[in-house]
Protein backbone atom coordinates (compact mmCIF):
# COMPACT_ATOMS: atom_id res chain seq x y z
CA UNK A 1 0.00 0.00 0.00
CA UNK A 2 2.90 2.33 0.76
CA UNK A 3 4.03 2.17 -2.86
CA UNK A 4 0.58 2.78 -4.35
CA UNK A 5 0.32 6.17 -6.06
CA UNK A 6 -1.86 8.56 -4.10
CA UNK A 7 -4.53 10.72 -5.76
CA UNK A 8 -3.80 14.31 -6.71
CA UNK A 9 -4.99 17.31 -4.75
CA UNK A 10 -7.41 19.44 -6.72
CA UNK A 11 -6.75 23.14 -7.32
CA UNK A 12 -7.49 24.87 -4.03
CA UNK A 13 -7.06 28.29 -2.48
CA UNK A 14 -4.72 28.16 0.52
CA UNK A 15 -5.15 30.61 3.39
CA UNK A 16 -2.55 30.54 6.18
CA UNK A 17 -3.98 31.15 9.65
CA UNK A 18 -2.87 30.77 13.25
CA UNK A 19 -4.41 27.94 15.23
CA UNK A 20 -5.76 28.24 18.75
CA UNK A 21 -2.50 26.74 19.98
CA UNK A 22 -0.47 29.38 18.15
CA UNK A 23 0.81 26.94 15.55
CA UNK A 24 0.29 27.66 11.85
CA UNK A 25 -2.64 26.15 10.00
CA UNK A 26 -3.49 26.17 6.32
CA UNK A 27 -7.12 26.42 5.27
CA UNK A 28 -7.89 24.69 1.96
CA UNK A 29 -10.86 26.08 0.06
CA UNK A 30 -12.33 24.92 -3.22
CA UNK A 31 -12.88 28.01 -5.42
CA UNK A 32 -15.30 26.11 -7.65
CA UNK A 33 -17.37 25.32 -4.55
CA UNK A 34 -17.99 21.71 -5.53
CA UNK A 35 -16.53 21.03 -2.08
CA UNK A 36 -18.92 22.96 0.18
CA UNK A 37 -16.64 23.22 3.22
CA UNK A 38 -13.08 24.37 3.84
CA UNK A 39 -10.57 22.12 5.56
CA UNK A 40 -7.68 23.16 7.81
CA UNK A 41 -4.43 21.21 7.94
CA UNK A 42 -1.27 21.52 10.02
CA UNK A 43 2.10 22.53 8.63
CA UNK A 44 3.01 18.84 8.34
CA UNK A 45 -0.31 18.15 6.64
CA UNK A 46 0.32 20.99 4.22
CA UNK A 47 3.69 19.44 3.33
CA UNK A 48 1.89 16.20 2.50
CA UNK A 49 -0.71 18.07 0.44
CA UNK A 50 2.05 19.72 -1.57
CA UNK A 51 3.22 16.26 -2.63
CA UNK A 52 -0.22 14.98 -3.66
CA UNK A 53 0.29 15.47 -7.38
CA UNK A 54 -0.85 12.06 -8.61
CA UNK A 55 2.73 10.84 -8.94
CA UNK A 56 3.82 10.17 -5.36
CA UNK A 57 3.19 7.20 -3.10
CA UNK A 58 2.97 7.21 0.67
CA UNK A 59 6.55 5.93 0.83
CA UNK A 60 7.69 8.77 -1.45
CA UNK A 61 6.10 11.31 0.88
CA UNK A 62 7.65 9.65 3.93
CA UNK A 63 11.10 9.92 2.36
CA UNK A 64 10.54 13.56 1.38
CA UNK A 65 9.27 14.36 4.89
CA UNK A 66 12.32 12.72 6.47
CA UNK A 67 14.65 14.64 4.18
CA UNK A 68 12.91 17.96 4.96
CA UNK A 69 12.33 17.64 8.70
CA UNK A 70 14.67 14.90 9.88
CA UNK A 71 11.75 12.89 11.24
CA UNK A 72 9.53 10.17 9.85
CA UNK A 73 5.80 10.61 9.34
CA UNK A 74 3.75 7.49 10.02
CA UNK A 75 2.04 5.94 6.98
CA UNK A 76 -1.28 5.82 8.84
CA UNK A 77 -1.06 9.61 9.36
CA UNK A 78 -0.60 10.13 5.63
CA UNK A 79 -3.47 7.77 4.86
CA UNK A 80 -5.74 9.44 7.41
CA UNK A 81 -5.10 12.84 5.82
CA UNK A 82 -5.71 11.48 2.33
CA UNK A 83 -9.02 9.97 3.43
CA UNK A 84 -10.07 13.25 5.06
CA UNK A 85 -9.21 15.18 1.93
CA UNK A 86 -11.20 12.71 -0.13
CA UNK A 87 -14.19 13.04 2.19
CA UNK A 88 -13.91 16.82 1.75
CA UNK A 89 -13.97 16.41 -2.08
CA UNK A 90 -10.54 17.98 -2.40
CA UNK A 91 -8.90 15.12 -4.31
CA UNK A 92 -9.23 13.93 -7.89
CA UNK A 93 -11.07 10.72 -7.03
CA UNK A 94 -14.26 8.90 -7.96
CA UNK A 95 -16.02 10.50 -4.98
CA UNK A 96 -15.25 13.97 -6.36
CA UNK A 97 -16.28 12.98 -9.89
CA UNK A 98 -19.68 11.88 -8.63
CA UNK A 99 -20.16 15.18 -6.80
CA UNK A 100 -19.03 17.10 -9.88
CA UNK A 101 -21.46 15.25 -12.12
CA UNK A 102 -24.33 15.83 -9.72
CA UNK A 103 -23.63 19.58 -9.63
CA UNK A 104 -23.17 19.70 -13.41
CA UNK A 105 -26.52 18.03 -14.01
CA UNK A 106 -28.32 20.38 -11.62
CA UNK A 107 -26.84 23.35 -13.47
CA UNK A 108 -27.75 21.90 -16.86
CA UNK A 109 -31.35 21.35 -15.75
CA UNK A 110 -31.79 24.99 -14.70
CA UNK A 111 -32.79 27.65 -17.23
CA UNK A 112 -30.80 30.32 -15.34
CA UNK A 113 -27.40 30.85 -13.83
CA UNK A 114 -28.48 31.80 -10.32
CA UNK A 115 -25.82 33.36 -8.08
CA UNK A 116 -28.06 34.69 -5.31
CA UNK A 117 -26.75 32.18 -2.77
CA UNK A 118 -23.30 33.76 -3.04
CA UNK A 119 -24.62 37.30 -2.57
CA UNK A 120 -27.21 36.92 0.19
CA UNK A 121 -27.04 40.54 1.36
CA UNK A 122 -28.53 42.63 -1.45
CA UNK A 123 -28.13 45.90 0.49
CA UNK A 124 -24.40 45.38 0.95
CA UNK A 125 -23.99 44.46 -2.71
CA UNK A 126 -25.85 47.57 -3.84
CA UNK A 127 -23.70 49.71 -1.56
CA UNK A 128 -20.52 48.32 -3.13
CA UNK A 129 -21.87 48.82 -6.63
CA UNK A 130 -23.02 52.37 -5.92
CA UNK A 131 -19.55 53.17 -4.58
CA UNK A 132 -17.94 51.96 -7.79
CA UNK A 133 -20.37 53.82 -10.01
CA UNK A 134 -20.15 57.11 -8.10
CA UNK A 135 -16.37 57.46 -8.05
CA UNK A 136 -15.31 57.35 -11.68
CA UNK A 137 -13.46 60.23 -13.30
CA UNK A 138 -15.18 62.11 -16.11
CA UNK A 139 -14.16 60.74 -19.50
CA UNK A 140 -14.91 61.74 -23.08
CA UNK A 141 -15.96 58.88 -25.34
CA UNK A 142 -16.79 58.88 -29.04
CA UNK A 143 -18.37 55.61 -30.13
CA UNK A 144 -17.56 53.23 -27.30
CA UNK A 145 -16.64 49.77 -28.54
CA UNK A 146 -15.19 48.09 -25.47
CA UNK A 147 -13.69 48.42 -22.02
CA UNK A 148 -11.29 46.53 -19.81
CA UNK A 149 -12.48 46.30 -16.18
CA UNK A 150 -11.19 44.23 -13.25
CA UNK A 151 -12.63 41.05 -11.89
CA UNK A 152 -11.19 41.60 -8.45
CA UNK A 153 -13.68 41.90 -5.62
CA UNK A 154 -15.32 45.34 -5.69
CA UNK A 155 -13.44 46.64 -2.65
CA UNK A 156 -9.97 45.98 -4.02
CA UNK A 157 -10.73 46.72 -7.66
CA UNK A 158 -12.97 49.70 -7.14
CA UNK A 159 -10.68 52.46 -8.57
CA UNK A 160 -10.54 50.70 -11.94
CA UNK A 161 -14.18 49.58 -11.84
CA UNK A 162 -15.08 53.21 -11.25
CA UNK A 163 -13.25 54.56 -14.28
CA UNK A 164 -14.25 51.74 -16.62
CA UNK A 165 -17.92 52.18 -15.75
CA UNK A 166 -17.65 55.94 -16.00
CA UNK A 167 -16.80 55.33 -19.65
CA UNK A 168 -19.79 53.00 -20.01
CA UNK A 169 -22.05 55.61 -18.42
CA UNK A 170 -20.72 58.36 -20.70
CA UNK A 171 -21.49 56.22 -23.75
CA UNK A 172 -25.09 55.55 -22.77
CA UNK A 173 -26.80 52.15 -22.62
CA UNK A 174 -26.09 49.55 -25.27
CA UNK A 175 -28.55 46.89 -26.37
CA UNK A 176 -26.05 44.09 -25.87
CA UNK A 177 -22.95 43.65 -23.70
CA UNK A 178 -20.50 40.91 -24.61
CA UNK A 179 -18.62 39.94 -21.45
CA UNK A 180 -15.32 38.14 -21.95
CA UNK A 181 -14.12 36.40 -18.82
CA UNK A 182 -11.40 34.11 -17.51
CA UNK A 183 -11.97 30.42 -16.87
CA UNK A 184 -10.30 30.24 -13.46
CA UNK A 185 -11.09 26.67 -12.46
CA UNK A 186 -13.27 25.10 -15.16
CA UNK A 187 -12.35 22.05 -17.21
CA UNK A 188 -12.31 23.43 -20.74
CA UNK A 189 -9.10 24.67 -22.36
CA UNK A 190 -11.04 26.42 -25.11
CA UNK A 191 -13.74 29.07 -25.37
CA UNK A 192 -16.82 28.37 -23.24
CA UNK A 193 -20.17 30.12 -23.67
CA UNK A 194 -23.36 29.98 -21.67
CA UNK A 195 -26.85 30.39 -23.03
CA UNK A 196 -28.44 30.85 -19.63
CA UNK A 197 -29.97 34.06 -18.32
CA UNK A 198 -28.21 35.47 -15.25
CA UNK A 199 -30.33 35.67 -12.10
CA UNK A 200 -28.75 37.91 -9.45
CA UNK A 201 -29.98 39.73 -6.33
CA UNK A 202 -30.72 42.68 -8.65
CA UNK A 203 -32.93 40.72 -11.03
CA UNK A 204 -32.72 38.69 -14.22
CA UNK A 205 -30.60 39.57 -17.26
CA UNK A 206 -31.49 38.00 -20.58
CA UNK A 207 -28.87 36.12 -22.56
CA UNK A 208 -28.91 36.76 -26.32
CA UNK A 209 -29.04 33.08 -27.21
CA UNK A 210 -30.00 33.64 -30.84
CA UNK A 211 -26.84 35.68 -31.40
CA UNK A 212 -24.76 33.06 -29.60
CA UNK A 213 -26.23 30.37 -31.86
CA UNK A 214 -25.19 32.35 -34.93
CA UNK A 215 -21.61 32.39 -33.66
CA UNK A 216 -21.73 28.67 -32.94
CA UNK A 217 -23.15 28.01 -36.41
CA UNK A 218 -20.41 30.05 -38.08
CA UNK A 219 -17.79 28.12 -36.10
CA UNK A 220 -19.44 24.77 -36.58
CA UNK A 221 -18.86 24.21 -32.88
CA UNK A 222 -20.89 23.87 -29.72
CA UNK A 223 -19.41 26.41 -27.33
CA UNK A 224 -21.56 25.14 -24.46
CA UNK A 225 -20.18 21.64 -24.08
CA UNK A 226 -18.52 22.73 -20.84
CA UNK A 227 -21.17 25.26 -19.87
CA UNK A 228 -20.86 24.17 -16.24
CA UNK A 229 -17.55 26.06 -16.17
CA UNK A 230 -19.71 29.20 -15.87
CA UNK A 231 -21.55 27.98 -12.77
CA UNK A 232 -19.16 29.40 -10.17
CA UNK A 233 -16.98 31.62 -12.35
CA UNK A 234 -16.91 35.13 -10.89
CA UNK A 235 -15.39 37.13 -13.75
CA UNK A 236 -18.69 37.40 -15.64
CA UNK A 237 -21.11 37.99 -12.78
CA UNK A 238 -19.10 40.90 -11.35
CA UNK A 239 -19.73 42.84 -14.57
CA UNK A 240 -23.39 41.78 -14.73
CA UNK A 241 -24.05 43.26 -11.28
CA UNK A 242 -22.48 46.58 -12.27
CA UNK A 243 -24.40 46.74 -15.54
CA UNK A 244 -27.64 46.10 -13.65
CA UNK A 245 -26.85 48.90 -11.22
CA UNK A 246 -25.74 51.23 -14.01
CA UNK A 247 -28.77 50.66 -16.26
CA UNK A 248 -31.63 49.52 -13.97
CA UNK A 249 -34.31 50.65 -16.42
CA UNK A 250 -32.74 49.49 -19.68
CA UNK A 251 -33.45 45.97 -20.86
CA UNK A 252 -30.01 45.15 -22.17
CA UNK A 253 -28.94 41.62 -23.08
CA UNK A 254 -25.64 39.88 -22.53
CA UNK A 255 -23.47 37.29 -24.21
CA UNK A 256 -20.87 35.63 -21.99
CA UNK A 257 -17.69 33.81 -23.01
CA UNK A 258 -14.78 32.43 -21.00
CA UNK A 259 -11.53 32.79 -22.95
CA UNK A 260 -8.50 30.49 -22.64
CA UNK A 261 -4.92 31.52 -22.06
CA UNK A 262 -3.02 31.83 -25.39
CA UNK A 263 0.41 31.96 -23.74
CA UNK A 264 1.04 28.23 -23.50
CA UNK A 265 3.01 26.05 -25.92
CA UNK A 266 -0.01 25.52 -28.19
CA UNK A 267 -0.77 29.24 -28.44
CA UNK A 268 -4.40 29.95 -29.31
CA UNK A 269 -5.11 26.26 -29.93
CA UNK A 270 -6.58 24.42 -26.92
CA UNK A 271 -3.90 22.51 -25.05
CA UNK A 272 -5.99 19.32 -24.97
CA UNK A 273 -7.10 19.58 -28.60
CA UNK A 274 -10.75 19.89 -27.59
CA UNK A 275 -12.78 22.87 -28.81
CA UNK A 276 -12.11 25.68 -31.26
CA UNK A 277 -8.95 27.69 -31.72
CA UNK A 278 -9.29 31.05 -29.98
CA UNK A 279 -8.45 32.81 -33.26
CA UNK A 280 -11.33 31.04 -35.01
CA UNK A 281 -13.69 32.16 -32.26
CA UNK A 282 -12.42 35.73 -32.53
CA UNK A 283 -13.04 35.74 -36.28
CA UNK A 284 -16.58 34.43 -35.80
CA UNK A 285 -17.20 37.00 -33.06
CA UNK A 286 -15.94 39.83 -35.26
CA UNK A 287 -18.23 38.79 -38.12
CA UNK A 288 -21.20 38.49 -35.75
CA UNK A 289 -20.53 41.99 -34.44
CA UNK A 290 -20.28 43.42 -37.96
CA UNK A 291 -23.52 41.75 -39.05
CA UNK A 292 -25.58 42.70 -35.99
CA UNK A 293 -27.81 45.76 -35.95
CA UNK A 294 -27.83 45.91 -32.15
CA UNK A 295 -25.56 48.40 -30.41
CA UNK A 296 -22.96 46.25 -28.69
CA UNK A 297 -20.13 46.95 -26.25
CA UNK A 298 -17.50 44.39 -25.26
CA UNK A 299 -16.17 44.08 -21.72
CA UNK A 300 -12.95 42.21 -20.94
CA UNK A 301 -13.23 41.21 -17.29
CA UNK A 302 -9.52 41.11 -16.58
CA UNK A 303 -6.98 41.30 -13.81
CA UNK A 304 -3.27 41.64 -14.44
CA UNK A 305 -0.37 40.51 -12.23
CA UNK A 306 -0.72 38.30 -9.16
CA UNK A 307 2.38 38.58 -6.98
CA UNK A 308 3.47 37.95 -3.42
CA UNK A 309 4.39 34.88 -1.41
CA UNK A 310 0.74 33.76 -1.40
CA UNK A 311 1.00 33.30 -5.17
CA UNK A 312 4.35 31.54 -5.04
CA UNK A 313 6.99 34.26 -4.91
CA UNK A 314 9.90 33.26 -2.69
CA UNK A 315 10.65 36.60 -1.04
CA UNK A 316 8.50 39.04 0.94
CA UNK A 317 7.01 41.88 -1.06
CA UNK A 318 8.96 45.14 -1.16
CA UNK A 319 8.25 48.57 -2.61
CA UNK A 320 11.00 48.06 -5.18
CA UNK A 321 9.49 44.76 -6.28
CA UNK A 322 6.03 46.29 -6.78
CA UNK A 323 7.59 49.16 -8.72
CA UNK A 324 9.16 46.60 -11.06
CA UNK A 325 5.81 44.83 -11.44
CA UNK A 326 4.14 48.15 -12.20
CA UNK A 327 6.72 49.05 -14.84
CA UNK A 328 6.23 45.71 -16.54
CA UNK A 329 2.43 45.97 -16.40
CA UNK A 330 2.47 49.48 -17.84
CA UNK A 331 4.81 48.41 -20.62
CA UNK A 332 2.37 45.65 -21.58
CA UNK A 333 -0.56 48.08 -21.44
CA UNK A 334 1.36 50.41 -23.74
CA UNK A 335 1.56 47.61 -26.30
CA UNK A 336 -2.22 47.42 -26.17
CA UNK A 337 -2.71 51.16 -26.56
CA UNK A 338 -0.47 50.94 -29.63
CA UNK A 339 -2.67 48.11 -30.93
CA UNK A 340 0.15 45.61 -30.75
CA UNK A 341 -1.92 42.91 -29.06
CA UNK A 342 -0.06 40.02 -30.69
CA UNK A 343 3.17 41.36 -29.19
CA UNK A 344 1.36 41.65 -25.86
CA UNK A 345 0.67 37.90 -25.91
CA UNK A 346 4.13 37.03 -27.22
CA UNK A 347 5.81 39.15 -24.54
CA UNK A 348 3.88 37.51 -21.69
CA UNK A 349 4.54 34.05 -23.12
CA UNK A 350 8.24 34.68 -23.70
CA UNK A 351 8.67 35.72 -20.05
CA UNK A 352 6.83 32.61 -18.86
CA UNK A 353 4.07 34.86 -17.49
CA UNK A 354 6.30 35.40 -14.48
CA UNK A 355 3.85 37.78 -12.76
CA UNK A 356 0.89 35.43 -13.31
CA UNK A 357 -1.36 37.61 -15.48
CA UNK A 358 -4.59 35.63 -15.49
CA UNK A 359 -6.59 37.34 -18.24
CA UNK A 360 -4.41 37.46 -21.33
CA UNK A 361 -7.03 35.49 -23.29
CA UNK A 362 -10.00 37.77 -22.75
CA UNK A 363 -7.94 40.94 -23.25
CA UNK A 364 -6.48 39.57 -26.48
CA UNK A 365 -9.96 38.58 -27.67
CA UNK A 366 -11.33 42.05 -26.95
CA UNK A 367 -8.64 43.80 -28.95
CA UNK A 368 -8.61 41.34 -31.84
CA UNK A 369 -12.40 41.52 -32.14
CA UNK A 370 -12.25 45.33 -32.49
CA UNK A 371 -9.41 45.84 -34.98
CA UNK A 372 -10.28 49.42 -35.93
CA UNK A 373 -10.80 50.79 -32.41
CA UNK A 374 -8.53 53.21 -30.61
CA UNK A 375 -7.37 52.32 -27.13
CA UNK A 376 -6.29 54.20 -24.05
CA UNK A 377 -5.58 53.45 -20.41
CA UNK A 378 -7.82 55.24 -17.92
CA UNK A 379 -6.21 53.92 -14.73
CA UNK A 380 -3.70 51.41 -13.42
CA UNK A 381 -4.02 50.09 -9.88
CA UNK A 382 -2.28 47.68 -7.52
CA UNK A 383 -4.42 46.17 -4.77
CA UNK A 384 -1.78 45.38 -2.17
CA UNK A 385 -1.91 43.54 1.13
CA UNK A 386 1.46 43.01 2.77
CA UNK A 387 -0.07 41.06 5.66
CA UNK A 388 -1.42 38.32 3.38
CA UNK A 389 1.42 38.70 0.86
CA UNK A 390 -1.03 39.28 -2.00
CA UNK A 391 -0.90 41.99 -4.62
CA UNK A 392 -3.14 41.95 -7.68
CA UNK A 393 -2.92 44.64 -10.32
CA UNK A 394 -5.61 45.74 -12.73
CA UNK A 395 -6.43 48.44 -15.25
CA UNK A 396 -9.34 50.37 -16.69
CA UNK A 397 -9.14 50.83 -20.45
CA UNK A 398 -11.50 51.92 -23.17
CA UNK A 399 -11.68 51.28 -26.89
CA UNK A 400 -13.65 53.66 -29.05
CA UNK A 401 -13.91 54.85 -32.64
CA UNK A 402 -15.23 57.86 -34.50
Amino acid sequence: MNEQTLPALRYVDVVPVEGDDGDPRFVLRDPSQIAPHAMAVSAAGYFVCAHLDGGHSCADIQRAFLHQFGAMIAPEDVQELVEALDDALLLHTERYEKAYESARKAFADSDVRDNRDRWPDEATLRKELDRCLAAGASVEVDRLRGVVAPHLDYERGFPCYADAYAALRAAGPAERYVILGTNHFGRSRSVVATGKDFLTPLGRVRNDVEWLERIESALGRNLREHEFDHAREHSIELQVHLLQALWPRHGFEIAAFLCPDPCGPTGTRPADGEGPDLEDFINALRVALDESAKTTVLIASADLSHVGMHFGDSEPTTDAFLEDVGRNDRRLLELLTQRREREFVDDVARAGNHTRICSVGCVYTLFRALPDARSRVLRYHQAENRETETTVSCAAMLLDSE
